[in-house]
């Protein structure tokens, strides 16, 4: 199967999925009852205008039969009536209607507009097409402001710019209430905490034209006075206190309070948290009260889950969440994946690798985290961990280090974080990806980049997070964006500069109905490795850990863990020496292999095991609609992703970036939702490189007669070949074409993990 038709079964797939997720949705609606009312085919506006047709609607009671989601949009036009929202007349409402549509007018400075309504019929159904005559809006034409001599001049500007109201606009009522909203609020954040805003406005008879003003009553400038905190027991008052951006004596200032009290909210130790005013009306002393409600002061987690890729893990943490006071909080962490992945790697944990790549995962750690630097916006951390890490088929890190940061928060669920994290790695099982990606390819080579080495980069990230919930959110977004680097300058042997971004939106288009979207993208540039002596290149290293991988259960779903993107094909030298069949030659001579000119392409696609390389570049987007059925316990999800990782030797073409849907289901729990996903990658051919283990002519002078390779030969005997292997790696030449998986089956992919993929 070429690319192209690939695209093409890949967006069938996609529409089938759509098809059965609107079906699943409408189902509850196709079995109402039917209705003697006729079916409200259309409602037009006639006359309008000032107001588009979709905000007049928005303003009536009665309401069209539409389609019941925009992704179903070309079924509802084939006439596919089940993924339509049936909306029937409402006789009784249609005068109204009328009503509400001129007070919508009137409410906006259209006092004298005037509405009509009409039923047409349309077959079997009725259109509904309302007649407006606007008239000519009451304008603003002179806008004043009363009561700003009580406030200081350096404050006065402030107070009254850029209102939602201006000369010349219409007399709107709902504009009007936001300008006075807005200078109250404005006033409450300067010291005044009893202000309130009037408004006068005044039409001469005959004419369109009107004086608007606002009437500040200011009411004395408020200072914060006495500050009592009750409810504390494990954190001492002025650890509570520091936590607040105010003090007696400052001016009051509304969003100060606010503002405190999130502060409070953010120490881990407090579970409620409440600032007040306990002054009356009138007083020039605001008292506060500050009222907190403590957890324990230690506190022990522990966790079990199973994923497809982590096997089995456990983890286990103890926080004391007021370490030597300050609410101060230490805590130690420890974590155990890949449990029983030796056992299970071929049916229940797929993904974990095998080999010593199924060896346990794990880290330990230990933190110390100080919530106020300065300011109760600033917060310092401080950790040193001890880990082991693999990648399947791509490496093992085995890593001991430490992070320090500095965070601020830049306002409501808005943090900038400046980190430094060096840490003293070695690799594993990666001469493969050496060899690969970095043409380290000899004993020698790989010897250096094996050994022990300083990764110390810097890096800063802006996190912002206005979702609705934690674990899963139906509104808001999420973004982070982050840029690191590293060079002898933080005392790294690597030089690079990465960047990468991700933005997430959820919207609830239904009832509990939620569509769920996200796009990422990453850049790194690679630099020197410190540790080469001078001469040798110096550079197009970028370190493993710092390239990027795509495909698993949080991204391109289609694909097993970090296995879309470039890769290479691995092979033993004997599968390309050895005969397939009696009679039939070997697909390479030991010269050929011995020069790198062996042409792989007649050895099955059994005996080459893929390997990713990673790349510099990555680009990915989700599209997901998240169904809830049985009360909410459950969700039925369809989805589309779509990306790809380019190395610098690839083009970077959009065509190359790959599209998996997939259906996916999720058990709400109460430790997050525990979520299954089945998720189709298209069936391609690639051409990918091949890399062998070197071998030389057996030398009788150092090598023994038991190190001569072993083949397979043309009689279907084994027996050993006058050449031996040797610790380089070779590639070979020319690629071979590489299918990725035959069958429908085969390009299924299976992810089983704990929380929403985004």
């Amino acid at each position: 199967m070429n690319r192209g038709d690939a695209r093409c079964s890949s967006f069938g797939i996609v529409a089938t999925a759509l098809v059965v997720s609107g079906l699943l949705a409408a189902l509850p609606f196709a079995a109402h009852a039917q209705t003697d009312r006729p079916e409200v085919r259309e409602i037009a506006f006639r006359g309008n205008r000032a107001f588009s047709d979709d905000a007049l609607r928005a303003a009536i009671v009665n309401r069209r039969t539409e389609c019941r989601f925009w992704f179903v949009q070309p079924f509802c036009w084939m006439g596919m009536g089940v993924m339509h929202a049936r909306q029937y007349l409402a006789p009784r409402q249609l005068p109204l209607d009328v009503l509400r549509i001129e007070r919508f007018y009137a409410e906006r400075g259209y006092r004298d507009a005037d509405a009509d309504t009409a039923i047409v019929q349309a077959g079997e159904k009725v259109e509904v097409i309302f007649t407006i005559e606007e008239g000519v809006p009451i304008v603003i034409d002179s806008l004043g402001f009363q009561g700003l001599e009580s406030v200081p001049p350096a404050r006065r500007a402030s107070l009254v710019k850029d209102l939602p109201i201006r000369v010349g606009d219409p007399l709107d009522a709902i504009r009007i209430d936001e300008a006075r909203q807005l200078i109250l609020k404005r006033l409450r954040e300067v010291g005044y905490a009893h202000a309130d805003v009037l408004i006068d406005q005044f039409i001469p008879a005959g004419t369109r034209r009107a004086s608007l003003d606002f009437i500040l009553d200011t009411g004395p400038e408020v200072r914060i006075g006495e500050i009592v905190v009750v409810g504390n027991q494990i954190l001492d008052e002025r650890s509570v206190r520091r936590m607040v951006p105010f003090d007696s004596g400052d001016l009051y200032n509304r969003r100060a309070l606010e503002d405190g009290q999130r502060n409070l909210f953010g120490l881990d130790v407090v579970r409620l948290a409440s600032v007040t005013e306990q002054g009356a009306i009138f007083d020039t002393v605001m008292p506060i009260r500050i009222g907190v409600q403590e957890g324990t002061l230690h506190r022990v987690r522990t966790a079990v889950g199973w994923s497809t890729s982590d096997c089995v893990n456990a983890e286990a943490s103890w926080a004391s969440r007021n370490f030597f006071g300050g609410a101060r909080r230490l805590q130690i962490r420890a974590r155990v994946a890949n449990i029983l992945a030796q056992d299970f790697n071929d049916s229940a944990c797929p993904q974990a690798g095998s080999g010593e790549f199924a060896d346990l995962d794990g880290q330990v750690s230990v933190a110390l985290i100080q919530p106020w630097i300065f300011s109760p916006r600033n917060s310092f951390s401080a950790s040193a961990f001890l880990e082991r890490e693999s990648l399947p088929d791509v490496f093992i890190r085995e890593a001991l280090g430490f992070n320090v940061a500095l965070s601020r928060a830049l306002a409501p669920g808005v943090s900038a974080t400046l980190s430094w994290e060096p840490q003293f790695a070695r690799l594993e099982a990666a001469e493969l990806f050496f060899c690969s990606s970095f043409r380290a390819c000899t004993e020698d080579d790989i010897s250096l980049f094996r050994s022990s080495n300083w990764l110390a980069p810097v890096r800063l990230t802006l996190a912002i997070d206005r979702a609705n919930q934690l674990f899963n959110p139906t509104a808001g977004y999420q973004a982070t964006f982050s840029v690191e680097s590293a060079s002898e300058i933080t005392a790294s042997d690597f030089k690079y500069r990465r960047a990468e971004a991700s933005a997430a939106k959820y919207i609830e288009i239904d009832d509990g109905t939620v569509l769920a979207l996200r796009a990422s993208g990453g850049v790194v540039t690679a630099g020197e490795f410190f540790r080469l002596d001078d001469g040798e290149n110096l550079q197009d290293i970028v370190h493993p850990e710092k390239r990027f991988f795509s495909g698993g259960a949080s991204s391109v779903r289609g694909f097993a863990e970090n296995r879309l993107g470039p890769r290479v094909l691995s092979v033993r030298a004997e599968r390309l020496l050895e005969a397939p069949a009696v009679g039939e030659p070997a697909a390479c001579s030991p010269e050929e292999v011995f020069v790198a000119s062996c042409d792989a392409t007649g050895v099955r696609q059994s005996a080459f095991a893929q390997r990713p390389t990673g790349g510099t570049r990555s680009i990915g987007a989700n599209l997901e609609l998240r169904f809830p059925f049985d009360e909410g316990r459950f969700q039925f999800v369809p989805f589309v992703d779509a990306g790809q990782v380019w190395d610098r030797s690839d083009d970077g073409g959009f065509d190359s970036i790959e599209i998996t849907p997939g259906v996916g289901f999720r058990y709400l729990s109460p430790v997050g939702p525990i979520r299954l996903d089945l998720g189709l990658r298209p069936n391609e051919t690639d051409a990918l490189r091949v890399i062998s283990s070197g071998i030389r002519p057996f030398d009788p002078m150092q090598d023994a007669l038991e190190d001569r390779i072993e083949v397979r030969g043309t009689d279907g005997t084994i027996g050993p070949i006058d050449w031996v292997r040797t610790s380089d790696l070779l590639f070979m030449d020319p690629r071979v074409r590489f299918e990725r998986s035959d069958g429908l089956l085969n390009r299924v992919q299976l992810h089983i993990s704990i929380g929403q993929a985004f």
